[in-house]
Order: C-alpha cells, then structure tokens, then sequence
C-alpha cells in the first residue's frame, strides 16, 4: 500500500495509462484516512485479524474522488471486476455506495496466487501480534474474504485447484496469463541485438533467477560447453549472481548483458530461449513470452509452474529436468529450429493467446451475471 505523497506514484500513475481504459480514476490512500482504518480495522477484527486482514483493511480506507463516485452512479454498471484480493474491501465499498444494500451487483475477482502463503513466505508480521501469524489462520482469513464475490478467476492451475476445494460451492475460472500483441509486434519488427543469440535467459533480480543460472551454469553448461554456443543472460539477475556467485560471474561475466532498456532486439535476436528454473512459484510470464514469439524453448518443470501441462505435452513442449536430458534438448532444439518454433507458437495459440484468455473471461462474465453462454 502507498500513500498519495510517496514518489512511486508517478510510476504508478505512468503504468495505469498502459490499460488503455476508456477511462480511469485513481483511489488514492491518504494519510489522515489511514490512521483511521488502523482503528476501524483493529475495532472490525477484535485486534486479533491477520497480516491478511489488516492489508485488506487498509486498502478499504482508499478513496475515489467524488466526481468519480457520482458518474458511477450515472452509468449502467453491470459488476465489479477485482484484479486483487488487497483491493477487494476497497470494492465491497465501492459496491455498497453505488448500490446500498439490497441491489445486486456481482464481483468477480482474480487470485494472484494464495497470498496467505506469499505472506507467510515474505514473514510479514501481524501488526497486532508483532508475530507471525500461522498458515492456518491467514488462509481462514483468505478463504472468509473470497466467499463474498460471485466468481474468481485464477491465473495459474496451482491457484484453480487449491481455491476449488476451499471453495466447491463457487464458479472458478482458469485464464492463463496472455501477452500484449503490441510487444509480439516490436520484437517481430525490431533491429535484432548485434549479432545472434544461440541461448538467451531473460531474469530479475530474483531468487529463483539465481537458483536456475546456478544450475544451469553448475550442471548443463558442462554439457553444452564443446558447442560454443553464443548465451546472452539479459536483466537484473546479473546483480544476483555477481553477488552471490562471484567464480560464476567471473568465468561467464561475457555472457551477462545486465539490465536493458528494450527486450525487442534480444529476443528477435534469439535462435532459443531457456528457463532453467529449478524454484519460483505462479506463472512463469518469461515461459509464456518465448512462446508467444514463436522462439523454440526448453524449460523444466519449474518453467511451466502453473500451466495446463496435459495441454503443454499434448502441443508438443517437453520437460526436461535433468541436466543431460535439458542439454540434449538445447542441441536438437537449436538443430531443428524451426520445427521447435513451430511447436512454441502451437502451444501458445491454444493455451494463451488473446483468444483463449478472452474466451475465459467471457465464461466468468456470464456465469457472475447467471446468464447462458451463446457460442457464436
């Protein structure tokens, strides 16, 4: 949560431009409205509610501007999609002031993960506590927020089958992540990196990102090494493993461009693109990338995290887990690039593209307004 003040609003406000909304208001978190949610959430929650609960109570206290409010209420609104569960108290709200009591306006909202667990995993404290809060108790907290909305729409597998058995009674959806076709259209269209990239890794500065370049350089490279393949390791990960693989670095410092101002040209550039990823948890976006440009890709089972993998295998993608066999799956990929592409953009077009993320979204709009699908 971010007050109005900090500087991270303008990169905020820069990115919300990008959702290319008709129109957009910002409900900003104020200090003075803060102060009060603590008391009012404490108060709500018997000062024995969750690091959840205190999130959720906060972003409650956020506020439209009143002109906001007033031309809500001069539009036909028909529901209310929530993109997080943070931000689902501040919509509850929202609902209650446009509608009062009685009217019905269903909520769709979307998982992003169980965050009872991110929470857990990140060790945030409860504020009334100053301890951990057990698993246990934060995902009672979740499960008791999700109940309110009408249909909940989960971005990976792993999200769709542990909300389905907390909550059998309620509509689930699965829309896997897509990726913007203006991004496909840059790359396909941009001046490539200076010369071809044989193996490209894109990466933050993140643990996962440096678990897999560990791997990777530890126990494939050693495999591929004779080939002399070009690799480029394009992000912020380099900060990683400068840091905490220093004899990495150095022996591969060539191999790492570091944090770059446009993907476009490294991936036109790229011959095959690799996600060596051994941990991570949600949905691998720089999976579904490759993908979606068409490049021939070899990951593990961690690189597919999330993903329908019965519609992964039956397109053609491959797990390959042990070193030898991600190594082996390098070498043919790159001797048969073009097939491997192939199999790439198959996978995406079926499993993540604009039509198929809409096609989901389409099933969650109905059955929120219990109305029958009609199949054009």
């Amino acid at each position: 949560m971010y007050m109005q003040s900090k500087p991270i609003w303008n990169e905020l406000n820069e990115g919300i431009q990008d959702l290319g909304a008709d129109q957009v208001f910002v409900a900003a978190l104020e200090l003075k409205r803060y102060k009060a949610a603590k008391y009012a959430t404490s108060l709500r929650h018997a000062f024995r509610g969750t690091a959840l609960d205190w999130m959720i109570g906060i972003g409650r206290s956020a506020r439209l501007p009143a002109d906001a409010i007033q031309s809500f209420r001069n539009s036909p609104i028909a529901l209310l999609h929530v993109n997080h569960v943070y931000t689902l108290g501040f919509a509850l709200r929202l609902r209650q002031e446009l509608t009062g009591w009685g009217a019905r306006m269903p909520i769709i909202l979307e998982t992003h993960d169980v965050q009872s667990s991110v929470l857990q995993d990140k060790c945030e404290l409860n504020p009334w506590t100053r301890k951990l809060d057990c698993l246990e108790r934060m995902i009672h907290s979740e499960i008791s927020l999700l109940k309110k909305v009408d249909v909940l729409v989960h971005l990976s597998v792993n999200d769709f089958e542990f909300f389905h058995t907390q909550l059998p009674s309620k509509p689930h959806v699965l829309a896997m992540p897509t990726i913007d076709e203006g991004f496909i259209s840059a790359v396909n269209a941009s001046v490539p990196w200076r010369e071809t990239i044989d193996l490209l890794f894109v990466g933050q500065s993140h643990g996962p990102n440096l678990e897999a370049m560990k791997w990777f350089f530890g126990e494939v490279w050693p495999r591929l090494a004779q080939r002399h393949y070009k690799l480029k390791v394009v992000g912020l990960v380099e900060v990683f493993v400068r840091k905490f693989l220093p004899k990495v670095y150095e022996e591969f410092r060539s191999c790492f461009v570091g944090q770059v101002a446009d993907l476009t040209p490294y991936y036109h550039a790229a011959r095959c693109v690799i996600a060596p990823m051994v941990s991570g948890t949600g949905t691998s976006i720089k999976t579904i990338e490759a993908l979606a440009l068409g490049k021939p890709f070899v990951g593990t089972s961690k690189a597919y995290r999330g993903m329908p993998m019965e519609k992964i295998e039956e397109a053609g993608l491959r797990v390959h887990d042990d070193p030898q066999a991600f190594a082996n799956a390098v070498a043919h990929a790159l001797a048969n690039e073009a097939e491997a592409g192939a199999i790439s953009q198959a996978a995406y077009d079926r499993i993540f593209s604009r039509e198929a993320a809409f096609a989901s979204r389409d099933e969650a709009f109905h059955l929120a307004m219990k109305k029958p699908r009609v199949y054009l």
